[in-house]
């Protein structure tokens, strides 16, 4: 589904900031898997994009990680378009892009915040 033909390069650049929008921020593989598309066009656009100042990444370890540029200056209006372009897609897919999913924490592992408030607490005796 490409609603925004004409107005942007290529559909993948919808999905993508259609993802970014929705999700806050990704990776080019994990846009990649959630529309079921090869992951080079992706990366391509996503390089196209940054590069127009669109978007920005930041590296979280070897990842480089995707989202909206907060100094983009036509960001609300973009943003705006975007919202309106998500209308006229299924409902199945903006709930999807909704849900972020995570792993389960692993059976046994202890939770960090109360490691942390233990560890606290004996600094302070």
């Amino acid at each position: 589904m490409f609603v925004l033909k004409g107005v942007l390069r290529a559909e993948s650049q919808e999905k993508i900031l259609l993802y970014l929008l929705l999700r806050g921020s990704g990776y080019g593989a994990s846009i990649a898997e959630f529309y079921a598309v090869p992951q080079n066009p992706i990366q391509k656009q996503l390089a196209r994009l940054e590069e127009d100042g669109v978007i920005v990444s930041h590296l979280i370890g070897k990842v480089r990680n995707y989202e909206l540029n907060p100094r983009y200056p036509f960001l609300e209006q973009l943003k705006a378009l975007l919202k309106a372009a998500a209308q006229a897609y299924p409902p199945i897919i903006i709930d999807a892009l909704l849900v972020q999913r995570s792993r389960p924490r692993q059976a046994g592992k202890r939770l960090l915040a109360a490691h942390e408030s233990i560890a606290g607490s004996e600094i302070k005796k």
